[in-house]
């Protein structure tokens, strides 16, 4: 059977019908993985995150490239942040082409392949050792409680600040939908790559090199109705 197919099926149906508020992602036929948020219809995607190794590339359609300060990463991104704005859907169409079209298995894992970066325990051996075990935390859910330990263990090993954003929170505690996100020092909200989430989850063998985990600012996430003020937001407050 073969692996892959040379047309777009996936990412037609991704721009068609819109990501949302999360993201979605495209598994290409050499096993690298491309992962995108992007607006129903629109002819870019808003963001586009290439899995480690996978290189962006040399065009114009790419030059829109995400890369935030030190502090937030513990180094300079630079080129090597894997994030970029603004990428046209067309420009997507050409680079699933280059790398052999669209896997047939869209929910596999991704083998992430290390052709022309390093594995994510070379380019960041001691950070990444001392939170290895928290892969799959998070397999069976998690609370305000999870969220504290797992995040604070990532911030203390010299990760970037992560946050929960909950739904709701009541006598009871935060609970209902969430999402994650990175935090600066000054309250700003940023995305954060979603190899993250996959790895707490279970789902992949790594989060990625450190300084790819931050994404865009989010303007727009400045205010909650209640925090614990040790990574946990929520957005209403009964």
């Amino acid at each position: 059977m073969s692996i892959h197919t040379l047309g777009t099926s996936r990412l037609d149906a991704v721009v068609t019908e819109g990501t949302g508020h999360g993201f979605a992602r495209i598994r290409l036929a050499d096993g690298h993985a491309i992962t995108l948020k992007a607006r129903p219809g629109a002819e870019a995607a808003e963001e586009v995150f290439l899995s480690p190794g996978l290189t962006a590339p040399d065009t114009e359609a790419w030059e829109n490239e995400d890369s935030w300060e030190d502090w937030l990463t513990g180094g300079t991104l630079g080129n090597e942040s894997g994030m970029f704005l603004d990428v046209l859907t067309e420009a997507l169409r050409d680079l699933i082409a280059q790398h052999g079209g669209e896997h047939d298995d869209q929910k596999g894992e991704d083998p992430a392949p290390r052709t022309e970066a390093a594995t994510a325990e070379q380019a960041e051996p001691g950070l990444l050792a001392e939170i290895a075990d928290l892969r799959g935390a998070f397999e069976h859910g998690y609370g305000a409680d999870d969220i504290r330990n797992v995040f604070g263990r990532i911030c203390d090993a010299g990760g970037p600040y992560l946050v929960c954003v909950w739904e709701v929170a009541d006598a009871y505690g935060f609970g209902g939908n969430s999402e994650f996100y990175a935090e600066d020092e000054d309250g700003n909200l940023f995305t954060i790559r979603p190899d993250v989430y996959r790895w707490l989850t279970g789902q992949q063998e790594d989060p990625g090199p450190i300084d790819t985990w931050v994404g865009a600012h989010l303007p727009e996430l400045v205010e909650f109705a209640a925090t614990d003020d040790r990574h946990n937001y929520a957005q209403v407050e009964r």
